[in-house]
């Protein structure tokens, strides 16, 4: 979805007139949000501004109505943040509905990691904590 309403194409037209050159690696995954009639698109530490699109006004719409508006991906104002975010997989095109906060920390997240040995259970000095470890698939 992240091509059809033009993402990649808006990244790499800024990076250019940044004057980076290459090209941008696709994420796995992207996050879509609205902030007020706005379609945001993140990916990365890209965040993106997009025109408008069917696509998007469906996908809106489709969240609130298999949510039963409980689920809001949609801030009420121009600049302000939503409740919640979908985050899509573009492997296999799976969507999750994140909290705002969360969902941008693992867009943002250069390359998943979880802490291996952590227990509530374990006294301090028991916690063997060599570090964060990359996720397998």
């Amino acid at each position: 979805m992240a091509w059809r309403v033009k993402f990649i194409e808006a990244v790499e037209q800024h990076a250019t007139r940044l004057g980076i050159t290459g090209r941008f690696k696709v994420p796995r995954f992207f996050g879509y949000y609205f902030t007020g009639p706005h379609a945001v698109v993140v990916a990365g530490l890209w965040t993106v501004l997009v025109d408008d699109a069917a696509l998007l006004r469906r996908l809106r719409v489709t969240v609130e109505k298999i949510t039963d508006n409980r689920f809001n991906i949609a801030s009420p104002e121009q600049g302000g943040e939503p409740e919640f975010m979908l985050v899509n997989d573009s492997h296999d095109g799976s969507c999750w509905l994140w909290d705002y906060a969360h969902g941008r920390r693992f867009l943002e997240a250069g390359e998943p990691t979880a802490a291996r040995g952590v227990s509530a259970d374990l006294p301090d000095d028991e916690y063997d904590d060599r570090g964060p470890r990359l996720l397998e698939p």
